[in-house]
């Protein structure tokens, strides 16, 4: 099939200029708070008609679609121009752009303060300070923050810190500021992504990594079983707390022991809580890593959800969490990396649980 693509400066169509010229074009689509990012190498040679490649603004908006004439292109989203670098010889002009909805005030430091209220309702008092639609997973949006300090920290930067916190990912995209968990086999925005099957013949290369390192709360470093899914391992994990009342630390463990330990002291239980089920899933899903490229497919995107079988031994569920697309001389090509995909995640919920 013949790869395909089309791009957009500013709502006006420029395909034919960019394929005219066009060396290799790049878009990462990354997972989580990284921004995903376009590059574009040219040819930036003088015609012989005298004309020469047109330079273009920092601040231009550039979509971006891609896929086979055969088919039907995807988009692959909207970015705004930040860098243009010339080079010779050989005359090249290359464009690099950042994910148009990680730009500006969003990034910019200030100071305040944050009492008496939710994750949900935090993330919605800025999504309307910087004219987002707020959209925030309801587990997430329910947990209590008694008090937060932001001091000369950008809003990315807060929500980026809080969400580290509860296993969640902090983002703007297409018009939304998103909460959401990690792993979830759903789009950033919250839509449920198909499971996209491949077979290992689809692959040009892969490479696979099963960690010796223990899963949070292990144990161990052994693991017999490449296959078992990450909701059976073995173990959990501990964090300890202050409690002001007493005057003393407390602890709050999540799975079974043997515990590994969060050694940080965290000022309530319920941040302690949080913190435990944070790493007990983040160590789960890092326990296998798949690699691989392949001819360019457009369905693969950070967040999706991966179903392959490679060999007896190695899981067939997975999570993709970093996409390249690759378009140049050599064809359409795609770059893949995967972690391994956690059907039942521990609750991150920071509310204690009842006293026995």
């Amino acid at each position: 099939m013949q790869p395909a693509f089309r791009i957009y400066a500013n709502q006006t169509e420029i395909t034919a200029a960019i394929r005219d010229r066009l060396i290799e074009m790049t878009v990462t689509d990354e997972a989580g708070i990284q921004s995903d990012e376009l590059k574009l190498t040219l040819d930036d040679r003088r015609r012989e008609d005298g004309a020469i490649a047109q330079l273009p603004r920092i601040g231009t908006v550039l979509t971006v679609s891609i896929g086979y004439a055969e088919t039907h292109l995807v988009s692959l989203g909207r970015f705004i121009v930040d860098e243009v670098e010339m080079n010779a010889p050989p005359a090249t002009l290359s464009v690099s752009a950042k994910a148009a909805d990680m730009v500006g005030p969003f990034r910019s430091p200030k100071t305040r303060s944050w009492d008496a209220t939710t994750l949900g309702k935090l993330v919605e008092t800025i999504a309307a300070e910087h004219r987002y639609k707020p959209k925030v997973d309801p587990e997430l949006g329910a947990i209590q923050i008694p008090h937060l300090d932001q001091t000369e920290e950008s809003d990315m930067a807060l929500l980026t810190r809080i969400a580290a916190k509860h296993d969640a990912i902090a983002k703007p995209v297409d018009g939304f500021l998103v909460l959401a968990r990690q792993g979830a086999a759903k789009t950033i925005t919250g839509q449920s992504l198909p499971t996209i099957q491949l077979a290992a013949s689809d692959l040009a290369e892969w490479r696979y990594r099963h960690s010796a390192r223990k899963p949070g709360g292990s144990g161990a470093t052994k693991d017999g079983d490449t296959q078992k899914p990450p909701a059976t391992a073995s173990g959990g994990t501990k964090a300890y707390w202050w409690d002001f009342g007493l005057g003393e630390r407390r602890e709050v463990t999540t799975g079974k022991p043997p515990f590994e330990e969060i050694r940080y002291v965290h000022a309530t239980e319920a941040e302690a809580r949080a913190a435990t089920a944070t790493k007990k899933n983040a160590g789960e899903r890092g326990q296998g890593e798949l690699s691989f490229s392949l001819p360019g497919d457009p369905r693969l995107s950070a967040e999706g959800r991966l179903s392959i079988s490679l060999r007896q031994g190695i899981p067939t569920d997975w999570r993709i969490k970093r996409v390249e697309h690759r378009l140049g001389a050599q064809g359409y090509t795609c770059q893949v990396e995967c972690e391994r995909f956690a059907a039942k995640q521990e609750s991150v919920s920071n509310q204690p649980e009842a006293s026995s």
